[in-house]
């Protein structure tokens, strides 16, 4: 699993929203409301990352870094 830190997630809603929208394409996602900024975990790979973080970018929520 691949962590990433994520600007603009306020709210299990907002959790929900990533989730509902981008599992069926890039699998399991977790995403833990305990850390600010939060974390975003999921299988994928490199090839895959930048339309992750474009889609992520259409659903409003900033991919800030990998940890």
């Amino acid at each position: 699993m691949r962590n990433f830190e994520v600007n603009g997630i306020n709210c299990v809603n907002c959790a929900n929203s990533i989730k509902n929208a981008l599992s069926d394409e890039f699998g399991e996602i977790v995403v833990d409301l305990e850390k600010n900024p939060r974390v975003v975990s999921l299988n994928i790979d490199d090839k895959d990352l930048q339309k992750f973080t474009d889609e992520l970018d259409d659903l409003g929520f900033k991919l800030i870094r990998e940890i």
